[in-house]
Parts: C-alpha cells; structure tokens; sequence
C-alpha cells in the first residue's frame, strides 16, 4: 500500500503556514514544537520534497509546499464535510454553528436572532461573530466560520450565496432640517449635506449606488467610524444621512427628533447568506436559511416613519 500523508500531517502543515513560525503553530495545536517539527519533516520524507526552508528562526515555503498548503487545505475540507455530513443526517440543526455577521447587520438583529433560533432550534448553539465583510470572507474560507451575512453586492463567487431579503435606504433628517420636499434625485440635495460612514464600511458604497448618489459635491468629506457618530452629526441639523429599513425598524431613531422617509423604490441593498460550496451541512444550511429568510423580511419590512 502506498504510503500516505496523514490527516494529522496536512493540519500541521496548514498551521505552520498561517501562522509562519514553528513555535506558535505548535501551540496552536497543542503539541510541543518538537513534536510539530518531527511531523513536518516525516511529511516531507513521505512526499520525497522540501516544503519548508528553516533557517534560524525564520521559514519560508518552497514553491512546492505553497502548492501541497494549497491541496492540504481543500483535503482538510473535504474531510471535514464528510463528518458533517453524518452529524447533519443524523440530527439536523443540532451542535454548534458559527455565523459570520457585518456590522450594520449584527447590529440590528443579534438579540432577537439569538432568541429566535433559542426558542426554534433547541439543540443548535448558535456563535455570531461580528467582523468586515472582507474578513468575514476570509474566515469563511478558512473554515472559522461556517456561514457568513453580507449586504451584496459583494465579490462572493467562490462560496454558495442566496439572497434572503431586500433593505430598502430611508432619507434620515432632523425634524427641523428640511431639504427639498419629496425629493427624487438625491444629486440634488445642498452641498456637503450628506454625511456617510466610512468606505470601509459596505454601507456606504451600497447607499452610494442604491441611491444613486454620483454628484460628489453633496457628499459631506467627513466620514463617520460609527453610526453613533453619523446620527450625532443629523441630529445636530448639519445634513441628512441614509440609513436601512432595518436599522429604522430596530428603534436606532427612537427617542430622537429625527424623520426617516422611504428612498426610491429601487434604493436598496441585498442581504445575503454564504457557505462553502464543499460544505457536507447543505440540509442543515438551507433548513437554517429558510428560518432566516423569514426572519430577515420582517426586519426590512418597509413602514410609514412620518
């Protein structure tokens, strides 16, 4: 029989290249450097290849190794949605699932999500994780996650994605800062008048177009790191912000002199699920998918705010 690297090996290997030092991948896994060093060189001798290249206390991975990291990582995946794959038939929606979640979403739903999925699905334990979206992607290709929520548009080709709801932007003012009655073109709003959130933030550049907002000169240079901060600056009748219907529904205006008016019927971003496409938990995915999809509706449902 053919001598093959281990399961074991792979996931040495694999932690060595994240975190590109013996020492903390060792740690990461356990084990003593010693033992993790022994592992890597047997792969090695089992391969009849270099992988590494040590010296002192640096490494670096020969072209080779990149590629076997690169093969390691989609074995280690498969292996995994295999156990998946009986644990999900075996008793679907049970265990653990770790949800991926921006921050102008998680924001808005985490309470009531967590409640929901306590009282509908007793045997899962649900883990959100609140990141960028960016980095979200990341750990969901990495397998530190096992489903991500975005607002798409999105570069997310290379994992399943289904949209689950639209959320319609609304027109936030004070109620004493009025811009042009029942206005349609937003280009049309006073200079500097529209403050937004910072670029690395999806928000902003899905209200941009939503909105279609191209006259730069409306757009106010500050950028806002918080929603806090933005609201801050409407409420002080500086301009007017856009925000989602489900920021509107989850109460982010109460108690404040603020008005908030329906956009354009097309102003709106799409709220969207991920999974890897090697997944062996599609039947537990789409069953909580489905429970989402529910959910997400009521929270963008479209109200009278004046």
């Amino acid at each position: 029989m053919t001598n093959l690297p281990s399961i074991k090996q792979l996931q040495y290997l694999l932690a060595v290249h994240q975190h590109q030092h013996f020492g903390r991948a060792a740690s990461a896994c356990f084990i003593g450097q010693s033992t993790l060093s022994s592992a890597i060189q047997t792969l090695e001798e089992t391969l009849g290849c270099q992988l590494i290249e040590r010296e002192n206390r640096s490494l670096m991975f020969t072209a080779i190794g990149e590629e076997v990291v690169a093969r390691a990582r989609k074995i280690i995946d498969d292996t995994l949605s295999v156990r998946e794959l009986t644990k999900s038939h075996l008793t679907p929606l049970s265990g653990k699932l770790t949800l991926g979640v921006i921050p102008t979403i998680a924001s808005f739903i985490a309470a009531p999500l967590y409640h929901l999925c306590q009282q509908q699905f007793a045997d899962l334990e649900l883990v959100l994780v609140e990141d960028t979206s960016d980095s979200l992607l990341d750990k969901l290709e990495h397998g530190h996650i096992d489903m991500a929520l975005l607002a798409l548009p999105y570069d997310t080709e290379r994992f399943h994605t289904q949209v689950l709801a639209q959320d319609h932007f609304c027109l936030v003012h004070h109620k004493d800062y009025l811009p042009a009655k029942n206005i349609e073109d937003f280009n049309l709003l006073p200079e500097a008048s529209v403050f937004l959130l910072e670029r690395e933030h999806c928000m902003t550049g899905h209200a941009l177009s939503a909105c279609h907002l191209n006259r730069s000169s409306c757009i106010n240079p500050f950028e806002a790191a918080s929603l806090h901060t933005l609201l801050s600056m409407v409420e002080h009748q500086l301009g007017v912000t856009f925000l989602p219907q489900m920021a509107i529904n989850a109460g982010i205006l109460a108690n404040k002199d603020m008005l908030a008016t329906p956009s354009q019927s097309d102003a709106y971003r799409d709220i969207g699920i991920l999974w890897r496409k090697t997944t062996g938990r599609i039947r537990d995915f789409r069953l909580f998918s489905q429970m989402l999809e529910s959910f997400l509706k009521q929270q963008c449902r479209l109200t009278s705010q004046e």
